[in-house]
């Protein structure tokens, strides 16, 4: 096999890997994520709403909803009562304590079984002792795939468009990558087969630009190829540059909003364009987990990439202010 089949084998091959890491398993992922800060957002009725509709299509039917004004309805399914509770935003961690008192609602109601449903997550020895008994767990990675088809186009369009927005920086790298290791393969290549008698005669002019760089040219249809792909990539990150500055200003405090929902902040607020300004009601003096979800929050708006956030102390703690950069 020839070097420049082998150095465009590479980029092929590199070119695969990036568009099914972003394009499909990190979009995927992105999307999810996405969703289900977008269903957080909605009133707690119209999302129980979209949820319900959901339960219909499986075969579930309203009885009545709680007769103390609380978050549950009694359902019916075939023969069967069951009793749902649906606990509304992404700060949840159901735990241990929670199934116990659902499970007791239970059986107050007279059902069957129950499904305990929350946009936020659900705790390891939560999900043991349900399995335990009769109360199905849906936190909000497994139900956003069921409410997916249930969203208006309006509320759809909008994840999708900020998934492909989170997912295009990862994209760009990665074609980038893909055609320099082509490149790379192709110069180590040259460089280390054998002299030919052809070697020793004298350079023809060099005609093209990429020849003018003393870069090795690729074959045109793979150059067309990825010049085809690197300008629709450009396009896509041109899209945050498009938006104006009333929604440049709600992105920003719908993503500080969601930073202040995580159980150690006690504010989020941005004290600069790049700067997010948050302040703990504890910390152990590294938070690296809670950098970690701020950053997974902040990151997928594009323009809000490298943001710097500055860690505030609690009250009574001495720990110095701190900063952190997120990539």
């Amino acid at each position: 096999m020839s070097v420049w089949m082998v150095a465009l084998f590479v980029a092929a091959a590199g070119l695969a890997i990036t568009a099914f890491w972003f394009g499909v398993s990190r979009r995927r992922k992105a999307e999810t994520e996405l969703g289900i800060q977008s269903l957080a957002t909605l009133k707690w009725r119209d999302c129980i709403a979209i949820v319900l509709e959901a339960l219909q299509r499986e075969g579930y039917q309203v009885l009545a909803d709680s007769s103390n004004g609380g978050t549950d309805f009694l359902l019916r399914h075939g023969n069967e009562k069951v009793l749902l509770d649906y606990k509304h935003g992404t700060a949840y961690r159901l735990g241990e304590s929670s199934v116990r008192e659902f499970e007791a609602a239970v059986r107050l109601r007279g059902a069957a079984r129950g499904i305990l449903i929350t946009l936020g997550s659900i705790e390891h020895r939560a999900a043991t002792v349900a399995a335990e008994g009769h109360v199905q767990l849906i936190d909000g990675i497994h139900l956003w795939p069921k409410l997916r088809p249930f969203l208006n186009d309006k509320l759809l369009d909008q994840v999708q468009g900020q998934a492909s927005a989170a997912t295009r920086t990862g994209l760009w790298k990665g074609l980038l990558a893909s055609g320099l290791a082509g490149v790379v393969v192709f110069a180590v290549g040259q460089v280390m087969s054998p002299a030919s008698p052809a070697a020793a005669a004298p350079p023809a002019p060099l005609a093209s630009s990429s020849q003018s760089t003393g870069l090795p040219s690729a074959p045109q249809p793979a150059q067309d190829a990825m010049l085809q792909q690197l300008n629709a990539t450009a396009e896509a990150m041109e899209a945050v540059a498009r938006l104006s500055p009333e929604q440049l200003a709600k992105r920003r405090a719908d993503a500080a909003k969601q930073v202040s929902q995580i159980s150690q902040v006690a504010t989020a607020a941005w004290s600069a364009p790049r700067t997010l300004l948050i302040t703990l009601n504890h910390t152990d003096g590294k938070d690296k987990v809670l950098v970690a979800e701020a950053c997974r929050i902040l990151v997928q708006n594009e323009e809000m990439r490298f943001t710097r956030i500055q860690l505030n102390p609690p009250a009574d703690s001495k720990q110095a202010v701190r900063w952190r950069l997120c990539e």
